[in-house]
């Protein structure tokens, strides 16, 4: 039996459109958001001709939603790394 890597469910990863639309904000919100430091860097894949493609951990739509409410509540980039490094972040996947 094959697994169905087309579904998102069933992919180990997540593109960086596939976490934005999951927590409601820009691509390119999600991309500064790794910059920042406050959601994991993403691989790079490179597609020939389909150009270059960012690809998250599944948990980065976890990360990403825990770093959007932080935010929404007034937190810093700098507060939310703090928090990060704390280990007050919980992947629902371990």
């Amino acid at each position: 039996m094959s697994v169905d890597t087309s579904r998102p469910s069933a992919r180990p990863w997540r593109t960086t459109r596939e976490v934005a639309e999951s927590v409601g904000v820009h691509a390119t919100t999600i991309l500064r958001w790794a910059r920042e430091g406050v959601l994991p860097a993403p691989d790079l894949h490179h597609g020939g001709r389909r150009g270059q493609t960012s690809r998250f951990s599944v948990v980065a739509v976890a990360q990403a939603a825990w770093v959007k409410s932080h935010l929404e509540n007034g937190f810093s980039f700098e507060e939310i790394r703090s928090k990060l490094a704390a280990g007050e972040f919980q992947s629902p996947l371990r």
